[in-house]
């Protein structure tokens, strides 16, 4: 579980710092205000909009389930918004892609943490629960920062915006399968409660 959770969170710095070199750094773009509006509105609007029902679904989906799943969407996601960003799509279908990867990460970062009790125990829960978010965000700060520095080292474009977003659908992909590693079950719900 912690695998998947430093991998997925790797992986959302790496895609954020992806979103941003695309539309903020990238040369054949004209950056304005409201780009850089739409890509904040892209990575803060799931918070808001699916946050109040992520918990109630995951109490009724296998938990595992959702983070192989939701890994898998993520990763498809990725390779496409990474075609798109290829393609010099229109901006309405680029942000739209990329707000389907942040949207499905609501219902990660949920089920992560609802998971967190089912595999720690009782008296190492309140440290688990402090360390496992917090391992997480230097997790997404990593791999942001890798990102920048791999933007600035290489070819300027929308080829390399790409390839910083094909990595991080690589490791959403890693997350994946990290998470098949973990019983179907084990993460519950309980089906009898």
């Amino acid at each position: 579980l912690f695998a998947v959770r430093l991998l997925s969170q790797l992986s959302d710095g790496t895609f954020q710092v992806a979103l941003a070199a695309y539309v903020v750094f990238s040369p054949e773009r004209q950056t304005s205000a409201a780009a850089i509006a739409s890509a904040m509105a892209v990575l803060l609007l799931p918070y808001s909009l699916l946050g109040p029902f992520a918990g109630v679904l995951l109490d009724r989906w296998r938990r595992r389930q959702a983070l192989l799943h939701c890994n898998l969407l993520r990763a498809a996601f990725t390779s496409v918004t990474a075609v798109l960003v290829v393609a010099r799509a229109p901006d309405w279908l680029f942000y739209t892609s990329a707000l389907l990867v942040t949207a499905v990460n609501r219902f990660v970062l949920a089920g992560l943490s609802a998971s967190l009790p089912r595999v720690t125990p009782q008296p190492m829960l309140v440290m688990a629960n402090a360390v496992s978010p917090t391992a997480g965000t230097v997790a997404a700060t990593v791999g942001g920062s890798a990102a920048f520095v791999v933007h600035l080292f290489m070819a300027r474009g929308a080829g390399a915006d790409a390839v910083l977003v094909l990595l991080s659908a690589f490791l959403y992909l890693s997350a994946a399968l990290a998470a098949l590693r973990i019983p179907a079950d084990l993460l519950g719900p309980d089906r009898d409660q």
